[in-house]
């Protein structure tokens, strides 16, 4: 793998906690860089001060976000409803179809609550049947644990493009094109994918797709999107609306929702935090898509190359990137991994414990991370193991 042309020193001067500590959990909450940062903040102390003189300001704002998003995942602008995180798209959809008693819903054990809980209303709510499949390293094993689990009640199967516990990427275009030959609609959370590597939903072939914009994308927290298609996106009934989701209104004819994603968008918000989407996207724009996806790969890769030669640490997240993400997850084999958590605590590095008693540690590879931090974790595992 060639390492990318990022200028890593530059990129870490933008981001300050680093001098401080070593960051390893953009998976949960990103970092926003510095000059995201003073221009998000001036576009809030804007609206704050100067209402709505600056209202169709902060609205042309937000339409580049959503603009940009769209080019992005190679969709149209009308088929994105901006939301405030990923979980809010997977409920517009579990509330928002035409649900019957009996319909049956696939979706993975390794799902985030983001997932999990919105379905899990939905069949106690409606009474659809949910279905979860085993995840596993090998694509093919997904696939076929998905198809044992078809009938011909299934109407949608959801997964996430990346495992949030284990990082794991599931062929997510396979699937897509496995629910569709069977007359189910394809719904992917790309919770853990956006802004990590290309995303394409129209070669992806989903219907529906899910993300935030607070992880790695480094945009305000609050700020995420559903994409639809839009013959589909028409389909879905919003359980909230107000003023900004009508299309047209009269008490006479009543009231026609907008046709795109803006029908989930209504009333007086914190428009500057949407607005301020773009601005994430100047960011990385400036260093380089391609560089940054690059940057994660090689960070991703070289940690669990590392982390593979420690005796007693078990990887659960594959070597091979193009079945990975730049979530790394591993566990010092009957071992707390609230010690660990400890002494990883007192050498300044931040990684994720996936519940107590699991054992298992979840690092984040970011844009602005470098070797000498993964150097410093790997180090700090390797004394905690000796140490016995």
């Amino acid at each position: 793998m060639t390492v990318s042309a990022l200028d890593v020193a530059t990129v870490r001067e933008a981001y300050p906690i680093l001098r401080e500590l070593a960051y390893f959990n953009t998976g949960t909450y990103g970092l926003m860089a510095e000059p995201v940062l003073t221009r998000y903040l001036e576009n809030v102390a804007s609206f704050e001060r100067q209402g709505l003189r600056v209202d169709l300001a902060l609205r042309s704002q937000i339409e580049a976000s959503r603009e940009r998003i769209a080019a992005r995942i190679n969709a149209c602008p009308s088929e994105i409803a901006l939301s405030g995180n990923a979980t809010d798209g997977v409920a517009y959809v579990a509330a928002g179809l035409d649900w019957q008693p009996g319909d049956e819903v696939i979706i993975s054990n390794q799902e985030h609550p983001a997932m999990n809980y919105p379905w899990q209303y939905a069949a106690q709510r409606d009474g659809i049947v949910l279905k979860r499949f085993p995840v596993h390293f090998d694509p093919c094993e997904n696939l076929k644990a998905i198809e044992s689990l078809l009938t011909d009640k299934t109407r949608l199967i959801g997964a996430s493009h990346v495992t949030s516990p284990t990082g794991i990427r599931l062929p997510v275009k396979e699937i897509c094109d496995l629910a569709h030959a069977h007359g189910a609609l394809a719904f992917v959370d790309g919770a853990q994918s956006f802004a990590v590597m290309p995303i394409d939903v129209q070669e992806i072939g989903c219907d529906f797709f899910t993300s935030n914009c607070h992880k790695w994308l480094g945009a305000p927290k609050g700020t995420g999107f559903l994409y639809a298609r839009q013959a589909l996106m028409e389909r879905l009934q919003p359980a909230y609306v107000g003023a900004g989701s009508a299309e047209s209104f009269s008490f006479e004819n009543g009231l026609v929702l907008q046709p795109s994603g803006k029908r989930f968008e209504f009333a007086t918000r914190g428009f500057a935090v949407p607005a301020s989407i773009s601005l994430a996207f100047d960011w990385f724009d400036q260093l380089g898509w391609t560089q940054i996806f690059d940057r994660i790969a090689y960070l991703s890769t070289y940690l669990k190359h590392q982390l593979q030669e420690i005796p007693g640490v078990e990887l659960g997240t594959p070597i091979e990137w193009e079945r990975s993400s730049g979530l790394v997850n591993f566990r010092v084999v009957g071992r707390d991994e609230t010690a660990l958590q400890e002494r990883f605590e007192t050498a300044k590095l931040y990684p994720r414990t996936l519940g107590k008693g699991s054992e298992k540690i979840r690092v984040s590879t970011a844009l602005f991370n470098d070797e000498d931090e993964i150097d410093r974790l790997v180090r700090c595992v390797r004394e905690f193991v000796q140490a016995g």
